[in-house]
């Protein structure tokens, strides 16, 4: 991951800004920082982190047996046997190893975020798009841009490593730096919910900030929307006095963040009712899609190939941002048809008659607002949806995304998405829940829904395959297995575009 693979090494010292040196055993460099006993390589520290499912205090002795040089805890019992037991291993305490853990880790990598602009985006929907239009625009403006998010992380055109929301508190130290030594100038982020409430980017120093909406997602991990929206609402607590901000003022949560942050930072809101940046008419087809936007009291419009109103969204979040840190406002807009639209984001497979739309629209919000999309395009005939939902993850939203599937659908197709652990049907059998029709195909095998979906395609019908966008792999059992719903689409139209 590092540039020319070099060796990086810390003095003891450099930490004790961020822990209490219980207990010292030796004088050795730190070269390898780590929250997982087997990975223990020379001199290396290892940090204890209590995370939802283990906690790294228990195993402490394996790392210490492993040869760590130190050990960073939050139990001062155990340090205390720790120091009995082992008089040439370094001892630290910390109240918040999580805290403790970012902090060393951006000390490790050289601090890269003072460095860098690093723009965060945070949200339930329109993460991934809003991030990738916001780097475009960068490029541009002649940056070389960083983008860590959850397609892939790339510095420019070179794809560092597979995509993950927001990684380890020491990979997105070591992305950073990475990225720094590349060229980059800016980094554009994603920020889940989960880093920000794990503290995984809590030593960053993000130079803005974008909030794109929040609705029902992660309860299983964050048990209700007040603790998921405190956990995106750190990602603004973090921005130093004045540092931009760009908030989506429609939704309820966004609303919320404004308020509160208005004094500090240099914040724009964004939206259809009372916004800084005010979205007006919104006209769309198959092509793209134009929309006007009101400014300090003057109209602009705007026009992309885009498609849908959640990436009017997506793009006002950007043009907003842009604005308010002094870019342009006609080089925006005239730069606006250069955007292209994102791998899994809307993205059509055109057959004889009829097209598919793959997305990776996986919660109730995100599907309504796909199917909303595809219900305004003009000469469409039947809308045939085939989804379903994550195994081992946020239970309720499953009837909730049977009732909009209901809704705004003709032909319903229930499948399976990344099972995981569960039993496809009975993850099946809670969406249904949702779903007050008999008229739905059960076809828990997803590459025979979309076969089956695609087969049944008449004149004017659009396809849409939601769930797994980019996503090119499903999860069964502990099996990961290749599977990309674009590729699947594409060899069933196909099949029957040759057979008619």
């Amino acid at each position: 991951m590092l540039s020319n693979d070099i060796i990086i090494y810390m003095k003891i010292e450099k930490i004790l800004n961020y822990v209490e040196l219980f207990y010292k055993g030796n004088d050795k460099e730190i070269l390898h920082i780590t929250q997982n006993s087997k990975d223990i390589k020379e001199n290396t520290l290892f940090i204890a982190i209590k995370g939802t499912k283990f906690d790294g205090h228990s195993f402490v002795l394996d790392a210490i047996k492993n040869g760590v040089i130190g050990v960073v805890l939050e139990d001062r019992q155990l340090a205390d046997k720790l120091k009995k037991e082992f008089n040439d291993i370094n001892i630290f305490l910390s109240d918040n190893t999580k805290k403790a853990l970012s902090f060393i880790a951006s000390e490790f990598f050289e601090n890269p975020s003072k460095d860098l602009k690093i723009i965060g985006i945070t949200g339930t929907n329109g993460k991934t798009t809003t991030s990738n239009l916001l780097a475009t625009y960068y490029e541009l403006l002649g940056e070389k841009v960083g983008i860590i998010g959850t397609i892939n992380h790339r510095v420019g055109n070179e794809i560092l490593s597979e995509g993950m929301t927001t990684p380890d508190h020491i990979k997105w130290q070591q992305l950073l730096k990475t990225m720094k030594d590349k060229g980059a100038s800016v980094v554009v982020a994603e920020i889940s919910s989960h880093a920000l409430d794990q503290d995984r980017v809590y030593a960053t120093k993000f130079h803005g900030a974008i909030f794109t909406n929040l609705t029902q997602d992660h309860l299983d991990y964050h048990k209700d929307m007040e603790n998921y929206f405190l956990a995106k609402r750190k990602l603004f607590e973090m921005l130093d006095n004045n540092r931009t901000a760009s908030i989506n003022t429609d939704d309820f949560y966004g609303k919320r963040i404004y308020q509160e942050f208005k004094d500090r930072l240099n914040i724009i809101s964004y939206g259809k009712e009372n916004a800084d940046f005010k979205i007006g008419d919104i006209k769309q087809d198959l092509e793209g899609t134009e929309f006007e936007f009101i400014y300090n009291g003057e109209k602009s419009i705007v026009k992309t190939k885009l498609i849908g109103e959640f990436n009017v969204y997506n793009l006002s979040a950007v043009i907003s941002f842009l604005i308010k840190e002094g870019v342009d406002k006609d080089f925006l807009i005239k730069n606006a048809v250069k955007l292209n639209p994102v791998k899994g984001r809307f993205e059509i497979v055109k057959g004889k008659g009829f097209i598919a739309v793959i997305d990776y629209a996986h919660t109730p919000d995100g599907l309504e607002n796909l199917l909303k999309t595809v219900r305004k395009l003009k000469n469409i005939n039947r809308v045939i949806t085939i989804f379903g939902a994550g195994g081992d993850r946020d239970k309720t939203k499953r009837a909730p995304m049977g009732e909009i599937a209901e809704r705004y659908s003709d032909i319903i197709i229930l499948t399976s998405d990344n099972p995981r652990s569960e039993n496809p049907l009975d993850i099946i059998e809670d969406i249904k829940k949702g779903i007050k029709s008999k008229n739905i195909i059960i076809q828990p095998d997803r590459e025979k829904a979309i076969k089956t979906g695609i087969e049944m395609a008449k004149e004017g019908d659009i396809v849409v395959i939601a769930g797994k966008g980019h996503e090119n792999y499903q999860i069964i059992g502990d099996n990961i297995i290749y599977f990309d719903d674009k590729e699947i689409a594409e060899k069933y139209i196909r099949s029957r575009d040759d057979n008619r």
